[in-house]
């Protein structure tokens, strides 16, 4: 691990521990639909592996079919091609990385999809919130995947008001009966924590919200009793009106 290595002021390590190395750009699908990883050089191996129920639960035809998406923290575009699967008239992916939106893009065209209306937008998620706030721009369903937030214990108040900005912001851009799917990957907030962040979040928004159900790591990522923050990944999908 990389980021422990440095922690203990030891030199970063990078080599081939068995076989052979992968090709640059590896293939893999999940339902039907191929995306390119990067096994090397990609976050978390490449590809949310524990996303991959949520994908499937969030992007179902009754929430996405003819309708727009904001995919927010896109990555390489895993929810945002799922919803294209499902139907969605427009997604618009938004991530702090060009490479990954470059990745995402080569993996729409990678299923025969031919999507000029899309939108593959560099930058700060809060900062286009705030634009598509001010320009009173909605979409149908919004994804919020933020990275960690809560590195430590002292991080936690002020990761949870950056999830309290990021939510009501996000609640302000659906239109009545919109979709929010909301995750943190912090494993020092719990989802109860979560829950009442995104409580707070909705009454600075002045929406109504119902969680729909809730979302949490996959099945292959079991978590340990003896530590609980092993159950690091929980979200919500919520209707808000």
């Amino acid at each position: 691990d990389a980021n422990v290595r440095k922690k203990e002021g030891l030199p970063k390590i990078s080599r081939l521990a068995w076989g052979e190395a992968p090709p640059e750009t590896l293939i893999i699908q999940e339902n039907n639909i191929l995306f390119g990883v990067n096994l090397l050089a990609g976050q978390k191996s490449g590809f949310y592996l524990d996303q991959r129920e949520n994908r499937t639960a969030v992007c179902q035809p009754q929430h996405i079919a003819n309708k727009t998406m904001l995919n927010l923290f896109a990555y390489t575009g895993g929810f945002g091609l799922n919803a294209i699967a499902n139907g969605a008239s427009q997604v618009t992916h938004v991530d702090s990385s060009y490479s990954a939106l470059e990745l995402a893009e080569q993996n729409v065209e990678r299923n025969g999809w031919k999507r000029p209306q899309d939108e593959y937008l560099t930058g700060d998620a809060f900062e286009v919130l705030r634009h598509y706030r001010d320009t009173k721009q909605t979409f149908d369903l919004i994804v919020l995947d933020p990275p960690k937030f809560a590195h430590s214990q002292r991080d936690i108040n002020r990761a949870c008001r950056g999830y309290k900005d990021l939510n009501w912001l996000a609640m302000r851009l659906l239109p009545p009966g919109g979709v929010l799917a909301t995750f943190s990957c912090s494993g020092l907030i719990s989802a109860d924590l979560f829950q009442k962040v995104l409580f707070g979040a909705a009454i600075d928004a002045q929406r109504e919200v119902q969680i729909l159900r809730p979302l949490a790591q996959g099945p292959d990522h079991p978590v340990l009793l003896t530590f609980p923050e092993s159950a690091y990944l929980k979200g919500f999908l919520c209707r808000v009106w």
